[in-house]
């Protein structure tokens, strides 16, 4: 079966708030940020981020996070879409990484 998606004008309007910071509302630091896609859902862009932070009392903690971003450009956190780590992990065994570039043309990295 072959999908064929272009992604809307909203969905890369919200990526560009991913690679411009807009899209985080805390000043956190945030790694490997990745745009994914999977065929199993082709209207779908997946963000695929890491945040690292300290606590008051000195510790450090870190956050796995995986968004999706709809064609209509609303993030939805994907967390729950999972009922454990095995399906998260095969579902991510899926996802190919794509980029945008100076055009806002999608490209696979």
């Amino acid at each position: 079966m072959r999908n064929k998606i272009k992604l809307s004008t909203e969905q890369i309007k919200a990526m560009y708030d991913y690679l411009t910071g807009k899209a985080f509302k805390n000043k956190k630091k945030k790694e490997d940020l990745q745009f994914l896609y999977h065929s199993l859902t082709p209207n779908k862009v997946y963000v695929k981020y890491t945040v690292y932070g300290l606590e008051d009392d000195g510790s450090i903690y870190s956050e796995n996070n995986l968004v999706c971003i709809n064609p209509n450009g609303k993030v939805m956190d994907c967390e729950n879409d999972f009922n454990n780590i095995k399906e998260r992990m095969a579902f991510e065994y899926g996802l190919i990484e794509i980029d945008l570039d100076a055009n806002a043309n999608v490209v696979f990295k």
